[in-house]
């Protein structure tokens, strides 16, 4: 049956559910699907690279049947010439995708052998997007070329060098999401077909990474005692607001334990146990994704008592925010101006945890001890399955001794300060 107009519209909707199928007498591979709703749409069926394809054409109410007739033709010309209609429709909508929007489903669906993203990270991805490439956050990706990036990337190096490094790895991710999304299952890429930010740092580019070099920043060990008086006198809630006192006891955890500002700013009482007979505080989400139960020595029992009995009503973090939306307090940065005047550096808060590893070393605490007081997972078969324990009882000892040290410093720094004649009690 050739398809007419007239023919078309005498044909009856299926009574059943699903779809029902006339094809053109006239041109092989064209024809009409009708379904049970009334939908009737012209569509074309024809084979490309060995497999069948059907594309829709459009709908009878749009398309006369001569018009439909004319686009099927074109269509099975574009299939006999190897083009495959399925390929070059999500082509055509892959080439309108913006950075943004493939920020926005990266950070949706992405998964890790951890599972999804963490809120932190999808907030860094978020800013890189909507701060460093701004410009091009509502562009489609595909038009983003290696010389726009060589150019950018030279532009951004010159004034935050280590910050563009980390912002073109989150591009190369993005772009790198966009290309796979859209990949044919014939291993094709539709756009994309060479990742430019990837292209540009190839072996023999025309740029390099930017040098990183690891920090080395800690507390000096002949100031760690004036630190520690300092935190002490910021704690008292008698000469300082509230804001302050928590910020020196967050400061102060983090001297005693070595634990990372992120996992200590979000610590809550759910998981500090001061009552047991071994106290102890829990860290559940880590930077390395292993959870760790860590003892609380006396030095800082004293600090979590101290916070325990001044708690915000309402609010269950151990260092919490006054105000503010996330509920804990995230950025000590006015008293950490003060501890590195006081400690004569420019200090960050991981300072505080080379700083830890420094006294550990200094009273006597075995590698294998400080490696799980830090939480780092071992490399080597012995601390993968022997030095291993994690009963926080047998880290006690060496939390008790880092913390002692560190109090006694304390005291010596406030009688130097006051002009008596201290000497020094060695490790």
């Amino acid at each position: 049956m050739k398809l007419t107009n007239t023919k078309v519209k005498s044909l009856p909707v299926p009574t059943d559910k699903g779809q029902v199928f006339h094809w053109d007498s006239e041109t092989r591979g064209f024809g009409l699907r009708i379904t049970s709703a009334g939908a009737k749409s012209w569509i074309v069926q024809g084979r490309v690279n060995g497999k069948t394809r059907r594309y829709t054409l459009g709908p009878f109410e749009l398309l006369s049947a001569d018009d439909a007739r004319k686009r099927a033709q074109a269509k099975l010309l574009e299939m006999y010439d190897g083009k495959d209609p399925q390929v070059e429709k999500k082509k055509l909508k892959a080439q309108s995708e913006t950075l943004r929007e493939v920020m926005e489903d990266y950070v949706q669906h992405k998964r890790t052998k951890n599972g999804p993203l963490r809120p932190s990270s999808k907030e860094d991805i978020r800013r890189c997007v909507e701060n460093t490439f701004s410009d091009w956050a509502d562009k489609p990706v595909v038009t983003i070329s290696r010389d726009a990036c060589i150019k950018k990337f030279r532009e951004l190096s010159k004034t935050a060098p280590v910050q563009t490094n980390q912002a073109f790895r989150n591009l190369r991710a993005l772009l790198n999401w966009a290309r796979e999304k859209n990949a044919t299952a014939d291993g094709t890429y539709p756009i994309l077909p060479v990742n430019p930010v990837s292209q540009m740092f190839k072996k023999g580019g025309l740029v390099q990474w930017n040098p990183e070099r690891a920090r080395a920043t800690r507390i000096p060990k002949d100031r760690i005692g004036a630190v520690w008086a300092l935190l002490e006198d910021y704690s008292n809630p008698d000469h300082h607001i509230t804001t302050t006192c928590i910020s020196a006891d967050l400061i102060a955890f983090m001297l005693l334990t070595g634990t990372r500002v992120s996992e200590t700013c979000k610590l809550t009482w759910k998981y500090v146990k001061l009552d047991s007979k071994v106290p102890t505080f829990h860290l559940h989400e880590t930077k390395n994704h292993n959870p760790v139960t860590l003892p609380i020595g006396p030095v800082l029992h004293e600090v979590l008592s101290r916070r325990h009995a001044e708690r915000i009503k309402g609010n269950d973090y151990v260092f919490p925010a006054v105000r503010g939306k996330k509920g804990y307090l995230s950025d000590p940065r006015a008293l950490f101006k003060k501890v590195s005047e006081v400690a004569g550096e420019h200090l960050h808060p991981h300072a505080l945890r080379r700083t830890f590893e420094d006294v550990a070393q200094t009273v006597g605490v075995d590698s294998d001890q400080r490696r799980q007081l830090l939480n780092h997972l071992a490399n080597d078969v012995h601390g993968q399955n022997y030095a291993n324990n994690p009963d926080p009882a047998v880290l006690m000892p060496a939390m008790e001794k880092i913390g002692d040290w560190i109090k006694k410093q304390g005291g010596i720094a406030r009688a130097a300060a006051k002009g008596e004649n201290v000497v020094p009690m060695k490790a």
